[in-house]
């Protein structure tokens, strides 16, 4: 079974770094504009992102799938490369061991990740409180297990 920091990690590295910057990335997921993102708003922005990285639409995001997204997402720029390989990230969360992520896989990881990145337990995250659980996670793969 994967650690719950492994499946933090793995979900955070799914999206490039720079699109997770804390205000634009929670400006993006707050479809209410109410300055918080609630669970729902997160689970469907989660899933806005699999669905988006699934090229072929088979259910499942490979490597090759995550590069061309980041790639995309990136605009080419390559002082903007990722720190650990697709397949780095996805043997992350990959709970089944296929080397894909599934959408069920996607899902679990990124509930768990809004639970891990609510400081405060009030159900909903912050653009604070995602900057600081991206952070934390960023150091946290820098250290190592």
């Amino acid at each position: 079974m994967k650690s719950g920091t492994s499946i933090m990690l793995g979900v955070l590295l799914l999206v490039p770094a720079a699109a997770m910057a804390g205000d634009d990335k929670a400006k993006l997921m707050d479809t209410n504009n109410d300055g918080v993102i609630s669970s729902a708003e997160h689970a469907a922005g989660a899933k806005t992102m699999f669905t988006q990285m699934d090229a072929n639409n088979d259910g499942k995001v490979t490597a090759a799938e995550m590069d061309a997204y980041h790639a995309a997402k990136m605009g080419g720029k390559a002082g903007d490369k990722m720190k650990m390989s697709s397949v780095d990230k996805i043997k992350k969360i990959d709970t089944d061991g296929d080397g894909a992520v599934s959408a069920a896989e996607h899902d679990a990881a990124s509930a768990q990740m809004f639970s891990k990145m609510d400081a405060n337990g009030d159900g909903n995250v912050t653009a604070a409180e995602m900057k600081a659980g991206h952070e934390k996670e960023m150091r946290s793969a820098k250290s190592g297990p």
